[in-house]
């Protein structure tokens, strides 16, 4: 009895160290989203439209950062979207990174003035990921291309690296594949879908939603 009486105590004292360390955790990830929110408040402001997709990426991310919290992610706040200028946005932004990286973004857009009703801070978590791939993976040298389908839009990231897996949660190097299953995730809340093509030339990430009314 008396070991069964030790055992419950210890028990009951590691379940309690653990509750007091949880509860450590999530103060720090507090205290954290509330150091970030001014920052890119403050962004938001200076940056202008060069910048704003990585802003409202910065502010999904803080969303989700604070419903993770409960175990949860942001809610969506979905509203018509005109995507080409969010593309012709995301361009810009990454345009000097990839110079940096020794290529460039090229923007070869077909499917003219396109709205879909999505949470654009969700289409720029999900622009952002994909072109921080290609950067990364295919030496700095994107292209956007965009164009109409039966069903939407395709909106594809294309790039000279070498190619992916065989499967949509295979990326190009082993334990780099975060992005693109927050990408993946990201689309599929917004009605759509993630496609991965490879081939010799290359690898490309084509995003398929329907189309919204501008």
């Amino acid at each position: 009895m008396i070991a069964v009486a030790i055992a419950g105590w210890l028990v009951a004292a590691l379940l309690g160290g653990a509750l007091v360390g949880a509860r450590g955790r999530l103060e720090l990830i507090a205290r954290a989203e509330h150091e970030l929110r001014g920052p890119v408040t403050t962004l938001s402001l200076a940056a202008g439209s060069e910048l704003q997709t990585e802003v409202d990426r910065l502010r999904v991310a803080l969303d989700d950062l604070a419903a993770a919290r409960t175990g949860g992610r942001a809610l969506a706040q979905a509203g018509p979207v005109a995507l080409d200028e969010l593309v012709q946005g995301a361009a810009r932004s990454w345009r000097p990174v990839a110079i940096r990286a020794g290529g460039g973004v090229e923007v070869d857009w077909r499917a003219g003035p396109v709205s879909v009703r999505a949470d654009r801070r969700r289409l720029s978590q999900v622009l952002g990921n994909l072109l921080a791939n290609a950067v990364e993976h295919g030496h700095g040298r994107i292209e956007l291309r965009g164009r109409r389908t039966p069903s939407g839009v395709r909106v594809e990231v294309a790039d000279s690296g070498p190619g992916f897996g065989t499967t949509a949660r295979q990326a190009r190097a082993p334990q780099r594949g975060r992005g693109l299953l927050i990408a993946e995730r990201a689309v599929a809340d917004l009605g759509g879908r993630l496609v991965i093509d490879s081939s010799d030339s290359g690898g490309v990430v084509a995003v398929e939603m329907p189309v919204g009314d501008r």
